[in-house]
């Protein structure tokens, strides 16, 4: 079984789930599921995982970086994605328009192979689902410069590596005193937030699929 099927295998069904958010949570915080319920008319919102499985067994991923504005999520580093448009089908719908408006993605492009666990943002009330979106290749992409000032392809081999996860003070709300969170560092950029814990769940996936093939060895169906 190659390394593909591995990967692709554990995300349609053995997902890790919140367990791998907990070392990307900010002290204090308690996982999605603990504290949705006491959310007041959350907003629901979905992210696109755009991922391209090398050859090499390596695994691609495209993010963003956020342009400034006036939000809670300015600047950051994050996957396309956005709150629900009244005149999406679904939340697979939201992450692909997306898609399509923040890296000029057509909705069209890409193969949906599953979902990751939902995160929930107490400091925007977002719920966020994540949809993973497989491409053969890396497509071509835009930015839309209003919203996105950089786009970054990072590889899962840069959040699986020891010691991968690393600390900085962040002001959690404008203003506020800066509190120490864990995050992982892209070049010059910093991730952390909702988009490292999805971050983890994937990169959690990628180090399974590996320690599988290690133990079964590499051969195709």
């Amino acid at each position: 079984m190659s390394f593909r099927v591995h990967f692709i295998e554990l995300l349609t069904k053995q997902l890790p789930g919140e367990i791998a958010h907990i070392p990307l949570l900010p002290s204090g915080r308690k996982v999605s599921s603990e504290v949705r319920h006491k959310a007041i008319n959350p907003i629901p919102s979905a992210v696109a995982i755009h991922i391209v499985i090398e050859d090499t067994n390596e695994v691609s991923i495209i993010l963003i970086e956020r342009s400034k504005y006036s939000g809670a999520h300015s600047g950051q580093i994050a996957f396309p994605g956005g709150k629900v448009d009244k005149e999406d089908l679904d939340l697979l719908s939201t992450a692909r328009r997306e898609s399509e408006e923040e890296i000029g993605l057509s909705i069209s492009v890409g193969e949906y192979i599953g979902k990751l666990t939902p995160v929930y943002i107490p400091i925007s009330n977002f719920d966020v689902y994540p949809f993973v979106i497989l491409h053969e290749k890396l497509p071509a992409l835009t930015a839309n410069e209003r919203e996105v000032k950089e786009i970054i392809i990072s590889s899962l081999s840069t959040f699986s590596k020891q010691n991968a996860i690393q600390y900085r003070e962040v002001e959690l709300v404008k203003g506020n005193k800066p509190t120490t969170v864990p995050g992982f560092t892209i070049g010059d950029n910093w991730l952390w937030g909702a988009s490292a814990l999805i971050v983890n769940e994937l990169a959690t996936i990628y180090r399974t699929a590996h320690d599988r093939l290690s133990k079964n060895g590499n051969y195709e169906d």
